[in-house]
């Protein structure tokens, strides 16, 4: 077993292993998070049983990437997540809401995607109005982040003006959830009936669950998919397939145990 000085030198490079791992888990983690995270597992290397855990933590890690990038993993992976339909005359379309880019103000490409679809269907008459989330900015990590739904909804100015669809904001949402919630008191209170629901295919199986729950009528109704190669060949497109479907398997998880799906 290695001293004390070339474990912690170990752990120091094994634990950076560790941080491509909690970013698949959660993007928005900052600055502050990560070197903790490192110095975490350094720190913990000290140890002789920690080290021990590290270094096959870290062997799993790398077998992980193994299987990313060298089987069709990651394929079987994503179609387990996609619930796609064709669209049908409706009283509303959802355009659920994705990402932001909080220091540019600017909408990340999952939410440009679902805009863009849902101002399809809209062009193609299967319904008069949409549905934008009016975001909070702590769920992008910083509180000043400006809301998504707004930011989207100035897009749709600057592209039809007063031509536009109707647009109803969906106030203070933060996860599927709240805008499932939103959503069935809207339908409820306007007597309407079919939804269409616009998000990104690795999102639409969650999605369109947490909605059916609530007893809505919902056609699923997928964006395309901005940040990696549906036909995951390439091995960059697997690995960056990872993190969207490491954080959907988790979110299905999640709903489970809560009973949202």
């Amino acid at each position: 077993m290695p001293g004390l000085s070339l474990r912690l030198l170990m752990a120091a490079g094994l634990s950076l292993l560790l941080l491509p791992l909690g970013l698949v888990i959660n993007p928005e983690l900052g600055l502050g998070p990560l070197v903790g995270l490192w110095l975490g597992g350094t720190l913990l290397g000290g140890w002789g049983p920690t080290f021990r855990v590290l270094l096959w933590g870290s062997g799993l890690c790398a077998l992980l990437v193994a299987v990313v990038v060298f089987t069709p993993l990651t394929r079987v992976l994503a179609e387990g997540l996609v619930v796609n339909e064709a669209p049908q005359k409706a009283d509303l379309i959802v355009v659920l809401g994705g990402g932001m880019h909080c220091g540019a103000g600017e909408l990340e490409a999952s939410s440009l995607a679902r805009l863009e679809k849902g101002l399809e269907l809209w062009r193609a008459g299967h319904a008069p109005r949409i549905t934008l989330s009016d975001t909070v900015g702590e769920i992008f990590g910083d509180a000043r982040c400006p809301s998504l739904g707004r930011v989207a909804a100035q897009r749709v100015q600057a592209l039809y003006g007063d031509e536009g669809p109707e647009i109803l904001f969906l106030p203070q949402m933060r996860t599927t959830r709240t805008e499932a919630l939103a959503v069935a008191e809207l339908v409820q209170a306007r007597g309407w009936q079919r939804v269409l629901l616009v998000t990104t295919p690795a999102h639409s199986r969650r999605a369109a669950g947490a909605f059916r729950r609530l007893g809505l009528e919902v056609l699923s109704v997928n964006s395309s998919e901005p940040r990696f190669d549906r036909a995951l060949v390439a091995p960059a497109d697997r690995l960056q397939a990872l993190t969207p479907l490491t954080r959907e398997y988790l979110g299905l998880l999640v709903y489970r145990l809560r009973g949202w799906l």
